[in-house]
């Protein structure tokens, strides 16, 4: 049976139709891998999102921690283009640690931190222990052996023994009488040179040992307390971003003209130069911004090294420890009346005894000498 010419034309239709889709998606696909490939162009990293940079900062300060680059990793924390740099690092480690980020993670940013100078107080919570390095041990001192050291032994004295002598037996008489059997006599040995014994000195007595010297005070000593409400304008809304520093003699009188240094803000500040009468000729303050705080010691003078030990760290923005929170009356006075230490640790994230997080510190360095 022979196919009609219309039938015919419809099957090449089909086939022309198949042949074109393939020639199509042949000519596609030799276009897109070989011809045009596709290809990526580089986003600029200050584009990212912002959950995408916070990845980023913590890949630099991990990358940091391997190879201690720290101009490298400055210029990766550039490409970011935030205004500020090291605050941004400062709240990306808020951020981490408040999303329960790998202490890892927190760990490798709070060192970059430090290391580019980042003023936090909080970083010495997150910082890394340092680990002592092993000393060595000193090989044990070669001992030489005894030697024999010859003694003087007195060697015995011979002592003569006398030979005994016979008694002669009596003449015999009428009588008989009997004859005593012979006996040796007992004699007694001469006594021999006894050396005498040598003059051994007494025990010397006991001396009265003089008590160990007691450790010289301190030259210097201070103390710190966080204000509460009610004082130096502070109160549950509002306060001062500020610690407020006194230096006094021995007596209790202000010393004026001693420079006090920050570690963390560097400023350096002198006694007498706040110029309010609300402050004594002893007295100086130091100021702070957002995520401020300060540890301080006395300096030998402007630019100079302490002569004291640092002070506690004082958070002014961050809260305080919750002890410290309780002690100045904020648990009590802007959360819950009567409230102890456990409860104020209960209800602060709740109340946050100040809106604004801004938080006073009164410093006494005293000298005592």
């Amino acid at each position: 049976m022979q196919q009609s010419p219309r039938n015919r034309t419809g099957l090449i239709m089909a086939i022309l139709v198949i042949a074109g889709l393939a020639a199509g998606v042949g000519l596609g696909l030799l276009l897109g891998w070989v011809v045009l490939p596709v290809t990526y162009v580089d986003t600029k990293i200050c584009d990212l999102a912002p959950e995408h940079k916070d990845e980023y900062g913590v890949l630099v300060a991990a990358a940091y921690g391997k190879d201690g680059d720290l101009a490298k990793a400055q210029n990766r924390l550039a490409e970011l283009e935030v205004p500020n740099t090291n605050q941004w690092l400062s709240d990306l480690i808020d951020r981490c640690a408040g999303n329960g980020r790998a202490e890892a993670d927190i760990q490798a940013l709070a060192v970059l931190a430090q290391d580019m100078g980042v003023s936090n107080p909080q970083l010495v919570a997150f910082l890394p222990s340092p680990t002592p390095r092993p000393t060595d041990t000193p090989a044990p001192t070669p001992t030489s052996p005894p030697t024999d050291t010859p003694t003087a032994t007195l060697e015995p004295t011979a002592t003569e023994t006398p030979v005994p002598t016979d008694t002669p037996a009596p003449e015999p008489t009428e009588t008989e009488t009997p004859v005593p059997e012979p006996t040796d006599t007992a004699t007694t040995a001469p006594p021999t040179n006894t050396p005498k014994p040598a003059n051994t000195q007494p025990p010397p007595k006991p001396t009265n040992t003089p008590a160990p010297p007691k450790p010289p005070a301190p030259k210097w000593s201070w103390s710190a307390r966080l204000v509460g409400p009610g004082e130096d304008g502070q109160n549950c809304g509002v306060g001062n971003l500020q610690i407020r520093v006194t230096v006094v003699d021995a007596n209790g009188a202000q010393i004026g003209g001693v420079w006090i240094y920050d570690k963390y803000s560097g400023q350096y500040q002198v006694t007498g130069n706040v110029g309010s009468p609300d402050f004594g000729p002893g007295e100086a303050k130091f100021e702070y911004g957002i995520g401020g705080g300060g540890s301080l010691c006395i300096a030998e003078g402007q630019g100079g090294g302490c002569v004291t030990d640092f002070t506690r760290d004082m958070p002014v923005y961050f809260l305080p420890p919750v002890e410290d929170l309780h002690a100045s009356g904020y648990c009590n006075a802007c959360c819950e009346a009567g409230s102890s230490v456990d409860r104020c640790r209960e209800i602060i994230p709740q109340c946050f005894p100040t809106g604004a997080e801004h938080f006073s510190w009164r410093v006494v360095f005293k000298r005592n000498f």
